[in-house]
């Protein structure tokens, strides 16, 4: 009975996050899945890398199907160590996805607050207030699965090092190496960069304590065996991070070759990195980041002021349907899905942590919360500093994503705070002064909004004072409509402040009475904990509810297959079948083997058409933000956020251009200008191979004759100095005849090129990784290739011989080719792939050993204490 009311708190715990995972996503276990933008994204990106996987039980590494075609690493690869194949097999088995996330993370912070040494009781209500933290609920609503996934395994790793510094160090660097396995594992480097931020600071501050306890050779000896742990659980993902540095050099994060902006004047900032503006799109304003205690302090998620129509009530009736129309959302971001939201409780417990914690470690947490808030912020100078001069900082956008270590640090020393509570005695007076400071605050930011806040972000502040410059003989109009807006927004704002004022006056309520012996301990963690939930589930509900008739839920069915064929899809499909009859009869066997699904049917031809040909599609329909055409062709756009660097600049210098024209050329409704436009003013599109181009779903596409083709010969070939006079130079050649090339690929140019007029290439093969062409020339030409260049993977043979080739008009391939008849391939084989498989594999045994050691030194310690 004893044993089982020793384990009894970790199995109600392990329940209850289970219970709750469950309760909150219940439509999932009901034929319904989250209808998450990012991952349809991602199904269309991945569909011809799933296509070749299920057909050749191996990973392409390389796909066609998006931005002309790009290295699949961060897309979709099959790179799971032994540690998460477990963990997926435990977590992700029994829960489905999004559940098994918050399960998982909510185990994560349980563990860390154990490391602790928090009351394992209190611990739960720690790990409930990290895992519906509204940052999990939002990246989950939108998507971000591996976001989420990442995040959920950092307090394990935090507790993994605090518990290795203070308890035992074996133990905390096992928990230290599987934690940081399964981290790396989710592959979100992003958050593992900010993680070092946090990780830095305490092995700073446990120094600094072992230092003062003249314990420093102690301190040395546990880093050490900490790092050889941490080195031992990065080695099983060495296959994703290799690959990822390699990659990361030629993508939108790696430094350009050009010195020039669209405008083709000097821009240095180009040279490496985000571009500045990019990184602070989503950054916060100055006062958004109350939001983690008020959710609506900015308005909440985007959206329109008439959807909170009882605020509307009190404005000037004539201008009541103009004020409903004007964003609901006043902060600094692009957009948002909804506040970061910690809860007020929450907030409130962490600042009676800093004033009664007596472990001083709480400031290491506390310095890095600051810093993240200031590097959050939009128009933060340090934040320019880090983007400047911080190493990698500038590799990502989206900096408040760093509010991810407050998230860890507010219940944390809030729960902390907790612990001491039942642990010690508390100074009364001092606790009633902390509470009432905290919400005396709060109350002075409902007596004095305007004081405290800005009711409009910058942009609408400029647009007013144009609506002024421009119609001063309105200005009494404009002010009145900008005073009711305001009104408005003060009134969601009072509102939700009210709220968290509620809050922290009931969980200060049930501090003061457990102080006072009103309240038995069991009750106070019970009332504790019902009030976190409630505070955060609320809100949480606001940007994801159960509602089955609205947009958070589609039938589970319909997630896997989340495009399905229009009518311009079916007429691709029922042009390239007319027109080549071998592909149709294929087509047709294979699919006469299917009985009642169409949809089966479907995926099936399309996967047949996408292996048997090799042409692109151009949708006009926001082109390089969607992958709904991916899922069926190889699409000249797409949906990633590290596309190669070198097709953003095409996109940016003349794809963008070559889009707006056609849509210009379209609305003519001019069949002259959409066949001149086609033949001359699309030059880049048509070297992309660009042979449809959709421009309505639900009509026939543009089948375009001037595409140039999988592969051509060429008749000159202009060589430059630089990427500068490389892209600049495309604006002035046709790339069917003319091929401009670097002059660092000069060797590999024939010498006196001659053009003969009866060369013929042809593609005869296409697989993602491996192309096959013949060709038959009367001398050596050049052949061209519709293909993204990529060095780092892609190698040409000749006749099965490695063949140099070279890049050609700024993004594609070109070779030299013998004359006489010729099998020319394309094999991409990253030897960084193979080399880090390898590695990972290793690494997998060596964790399998490490843990069977370590194991087996504490059964033996122990058994040698009992003696």
């Amino acid at each position: 009975m004893k044993r089982f009311l020793v384990v009894l708190p970790y199995l109600v715990a392990v329940s209850v996050f289970v219970i709750l995972s469950s309760v909150f996503f219940a439509p999932q276990f009901d034929g319904y899945s989250l209808n998450q933008s990012d991952v349809s994204q991602y199904i269309g990106m991945s569909k011809e890398i799933y296509d070749f996987r299920q057909e050749e039980k191996t990973d392409p590494l390389w796909t066609n199907s998006a931005f002309s075609g790009m290295p699949a690493y961060q897309i979709s690869m099959k790179n799971q160590t032994l540690v998460s194949t477990i963990e997926s097999y435990i977590v992700f088995k029994l829960f489905k996805a999004p559940t098994g996330y918050l399960v998982l993370g909510m185990l994560s912070f349980y563990v860390l607050l154990l490391c602790f040494g928090v009351n394992p009781w209190l611990s739960i209500i720690g790990a409930v207030a990290f895992g519906f933290s509204t940052i999990n609920i939002l990246y989950l609503g939108g998507g971000h699965n591996t976001k989420v996934h990442a995040i959920a395994l950092l307090p394990g790793i935090i507790g993994s090092l605090v518990y290795a510094y203070r308890k035992n160090f074996r133990i905390g660097g096992l928990l230290l190496c599987v934690f940081i396995c399964l981290h790396l594992s989710a592959n979100h480097i992003q958050e593992t960069y900010y993680l070092l931020f946090l990780i830095l600071a305490i092995v700073i501050f446990e120094f600094y304590r072992f230092y003062k306890e003249h314990r420093v050779p102690a301190f040395i000896k546990i880093s050490t065996f900490l790092l050889f742990a941490s080195i031992l659980g990065i080695i099983p993902t060495m296959s994703n991070l290799l690959l990822t540095n390699e990659y990361a050099k030629y993508t939108n994060r790696g430094k350009s070759d050009l010195t020039i902006s669209t405008n083709q004047t000097d821009d240095k900032s180009k040279l490496k990195g985000l571009d500045r503006d990019y990184i602070k799109e989503y950054s916060l304003g100055y006062g958004e980041i109350w939001s983690l205690a008020i959710p609506n302090i900015k308005g909440g998620a985007s959206g329109r002021l008439g959807d909170f129509k009882d605020k509307l009530s009190d404005v000037t009736p004539e201008y009541r349907n103009d004020i409903a129309n004007f964003p609901s959302y006043w902060g600094e971001q692009l957009g948002t899905g909804g506040a970061f939201y910690f809860g007020a409780t929450i907030f409130l417990l962490f600042v009676l942590g800093l004033v009664f914690i007596k472990d001083t470690i709480k400031w290491a947490f506390f310095a890095v919360s600051i810093l993240a808030v200031f590097l959050s912020w939009k128009y933060s100078a340090i934040l320019d500093l880090f983007i400047d001069y911080m190493p990698l900082f500038n590799k990502f956008r989206d900096t408040k994503m760093m509010l991810v270590l407050v998230q860890i640090s507010f219940p944390l020393l809030g729960l902390l705070f907790l612990n001491e509570l039942f642990n010690t005695q508390i100074n009364k007076k001092k606790l009633i002064y902390s509470i009432g400071a905290t919400i005396g605050l709060f109350f002075l930011f409902y007596l004095l909004p305007s004081l405290w806040f800005s009711f409009f972000n910058n942009n609408e502040l400029e647009y007013f004072n144009k609506q002024s410059q421009l119609y001063p003989q309105a200005l009494q109009q404009i002010n009145q409509i900008k005073m009711d807006i305001e009104q408005v927004r003060i009134a969601i704002f009072k509102t939700d402040l009210l709220r968290s004022i509620f809050f922290m006056i009931l969980v200060s309520g049930l501090i003061l009475l457990y102080t006072r012996n009103k309240i038995a301990k069991h009750y106070f963690i019970l009332s504790i904990g019902v009030l976190v939930l409630l505070d955060l589930w609320m809100v949480d509900k606001r940007y994801l509810n159960n509602d089955l008739s609205g947009y958070h839920w589609i039938k589970s069915k319909d997630k896997n297959t989340p495009f399905r064929p229009n009518v311009a899809d079916i007429q691709i499909l029922n042009w390239e079948m007319k027109d080549n009859p071998i592909l149709n009869e294929s087509i047709n066997q294979k699919i006469s083997k299917i009985r009642n699904n169409e949809i089966e049917k479907a995926n099936l031809a399309f996967t047949t058409l996408n292996f048997g040909t090799d042409y692109r599609v151009l949708s006009l329909d926001n082109p390089f933000a969607n992958a709904s055409t991916s899922y069926y062709h190889k699409s000249i756009g797409g949906y990633h956020g590290a596309k190669l660097k070198r097709y953003a600049e095409l996109i940016d210098f003349r794809l963008n251009n070559e889009y707006q024209g056609l849509i210009n050329a379209l609305k003519s409704n001019n069949d002259t200008i959409i066949e001149n436009t086609l033949k001359s003013r699309i030059s880049a599109l048509n070297m992309l191979n660009t042979k449809y181009i959709i421009y309505n779903p639900e009509a026939a596409p543009i089948r375009n004759p001037y595409a140039n083709g999988s592969v051509w010969i060429i008749k000159d070939i202009k060589v430059v100095k630089n990427a500068d006079e490389e892209i600049k130079t495309l604006d002035l050649i046709d790339p069917k005849n003319t091929a401009v090339v670097d002059q660092s690929y000069s060797n590999l140019i024939p010498s006196n090129y001659k053009y003969d007029t009866l060369a013929q290439i042809n593609l005869k093969k296409y697989r993602p990784n491996h192309l096959i062409y013949e060709s038959n020339t009367g001398m050596v030409q050049v052949g061209v290739f519709s293909e993204i260049y990529y060095k780092d993977g892609w190698n040409a043979y000749i006749d099965g011989k490695p063949s140099p080739y070279f890049r050609a008009n700024f993004v594609l391939r070109a070779i030299a080719i013998p004359e006489g008849k010729h099998i020319i391939e394309f094999k991409f084989e990253p030897k960084t792939y193979s080399i880090s498989k390898k590695i990972s594999y290793a690494g997998s045994v060596l964790i399998v050993f490490f843990a069977l050691s370590i194991a087996f030194y504490e059964v033996w310690i122990n058994f040698k204490k009992r003696q």
